[in-house]
């Protein structure tokens, strides 16, 4: 894994990309007379002054709720990470990934495993990868203090925290190799610099601390870490850029829009953006009605996400403040392109309307229609390598594959209200979705399927297409065979160029327009 982390979609959850590597364990585990280990932190309540006595002021952090991972789907819980408390009233630091978005935080001081305290987020800034919480403790609890001296290559550093989710308290030790190491270095979050150090740190240490021999904070770690060739290197946010956010965050949220998530870089795909695994109650991100499993494309009309890091997500909203972000949104499960305003008054709904683009043109009869469509279902292919939504009242299918002159199957849906009848006239609606091969002319494969349309029906042209997955045309007939009848036909092929995606809709009342933007809306080629 190199610095510059491109994350892409078919990972796994944002802390696994931390890298198991040595580093030496320095152990503060107390063993009892019964052989168990333990730790206390009683008679313990003021600030400490040595990394030997840091364990009382760290905790583990156990993150409930639902989220969404591009390749585990939804999953209760979102995972365990560390943190530090900075005043005896129980105010403590964290990353904001580890708590962003969640139903319930549970925090267990200095490795105890027995009892555990409910917490609340008092701020956030996903920007920074910073959280501020508040446990609901009311004795006194002991602190840490910042780091103010100047943080120097060779400074000693010990790393706190709760590794791999075990409850067994670690501390690593190491030193500074860079004081200003780059900022922008995963996917979650946008700060000025870094600090790179040799403390191992592994998936649960996100969000405790980094320690000078002192015991004053240095850093607090977060999710990242480039493998050298002898060496593994690992980061932390550096104590002069955190207190600032933390002061921030005493206020409330700051440099946040409420999203829990990560940048998001697929090439081959041409998709890029940020992945929304989980959404905070209250926020502006559900405000605008953005849920897990979106991915934001664009903000204010600049692509995000293509360095496959934070920076241009976090500029947008550092340069808006609290003004309206206009965004693009990708929902990745099916395909629907959506646009609206985060902090505005337009709410994110489908941005692709075929049917508006259409409707002035074609001679479909809206006064005579009286059915109208409320329920869709989808439909996969036998072969399970396309998909698409039609109205319930298409409910002869054929999703069996066609086979072409030369023995190969082509995965094909054929939905509509009578089969045969779409086929032999231009009476009823319907759609057809083939799954081809790779096109260089996309107008030549238009007219290659338009079957009777070139002599039956009046040709309103071709019109260029685009969506955050597919790149063609689609071809507009109209006034088929002497009725209200339309047609619309689209080829369109992904980035790469690999195969090619054929549709086919046969439009004959105003509800069917609607059903045609579904369509457009949720066809998708999924194997």
């Amino acid at each position: 894994m190199g610095v510059n982390n491109k994350r892409r979609i078919g990972v796994l959850a944002l802390a696994a990309i931390l890298v198991a590597c040595s580093g030496e364990t320095v152990d503060t585990t107390v063993t009892t007379a019964s052989g168990a280990t333990t730790t206390s932190t009683e008679g313990t309540t003021g600030s400490i002054d040595s990394y030997q006595e840091v364990q009382p002021a760290v905790i583990q952090i156990v993150a409930q709720g639902t989220f969404r991972d591009p390749e585990l789907g939804y999953a209760d819980g979102s995972g365990l990470g560390s943190g530090f408390i900075i005043s005896p009233e129980g105010l403590a630091v964290t990353n904001n990934h580890v708590v962003a978005g969640a139903a319930t935080l549970e925090v267990f001081i200095g490795g105890q495993t027995e009892t555990g305290y409910n917490a609340t987020i008092v701020g956030v800034s996903e920007c920074n990868d910073l959280a501020l919480i508040d446990i609901n403790e009311s004795e006194p609890l002991p602190f840490l203090e910042w780091y103010n001296g100047e943080i120097t290559p060779g400074l000693a550093v010990y790393a706190a925290g709760f590794p791999l989710g075990d409850p067994e308290y670690t501390l690593t030790s190491g030193i500074v190799s860079k004081a200003q190491a780059g900022g922008d270095l995963t996917g979650t979050s946008s700060i000025d610099h870094t600090i790179e150090h040799d403390a191992n740190i592994q998936p649960g240490n996100s969000g405790g601390p980094l320690v000078a021999e002192d015991g004053t904070v240095v850093a607090v770690n977060y999710a990242g870490g480039a493998v050298a060739t002898t060496t593994a290197q690992f980061y932390g946010i550096a104590s002069d850029l955190a207190q600032p956010v933390i002061t921030r965050l005493m206020d409330g949220d700051f440099e946040t829009l409420g999203i829990n998530g990560w940048a998001v870089f697929d090439e081959a795909a041409a998709i890029s953006g940020v992945w929304v695994a989980g959404v905070a109650a209250g926020s502006p991100a559900a405000a605008a009605d953005l849920l897990p499993g979106d991915i934001i494309t664009s903000m204010n009309g600049l692509p995000i996400g293509t360095d496959g890091t934070f920076k241009d997500y976090c500029d947008v909203i550092r340069t808006a403040g609290g003004n309206p972000i206009a965004v693009d949104v990708l929902r990745y499960d099916t395909s629907e392109v959506l646009r609206g305003e985060i902090n505005g008054d337009q709410p994110i709904e489908f941005a692709l309307s075929i049917a508006e683009e259409i409707q002035d043109e074609v001679s479909v009869d809206e006064s005579g229609s009286a059915t109208t469509y409320t329920d869709y279902q989808s439909i996969v292919d036998d072969t399970g390598k396309i998909v698409i939504e039609v109205p319930v009242e298409w409910s002869d299918i054929d999703p069996a594959p066609a086979v072409d002159d030369a023995g190969v199957e082509i995965p094909y849906i054929l939905a509509a209200t009578d089969q045969q009848a779409w086929r032999d006239t231009f009476d009823v609606p319907g759609v057809l979705f083939v799954k081809l091969g790779p096109t260089d002319d996309i107008p030549g494969t238009l007219l290659e399927w338009a079957g009777p349309m070139p002599a039956n029906c009046t040709d309103l042209g071709l019109v260029d297409y685009s969506d955050p997955v597919f790149t063609g045309q689609y071809q507009v007939w109209d006034a088929c065979a002497g009725t209200a009848t339309a047609v619309v036909v689209l080829a369109a092929v992904p980035a790469d160029n690999s195969y090619t995606a054929l549709m086919m809709v046969q439009i004959v009342s105003e509800a069917d327009l609607e059903a045609l933007d579904r369509i457009f809306q949720t066809f998708n080629v999924i194997g």
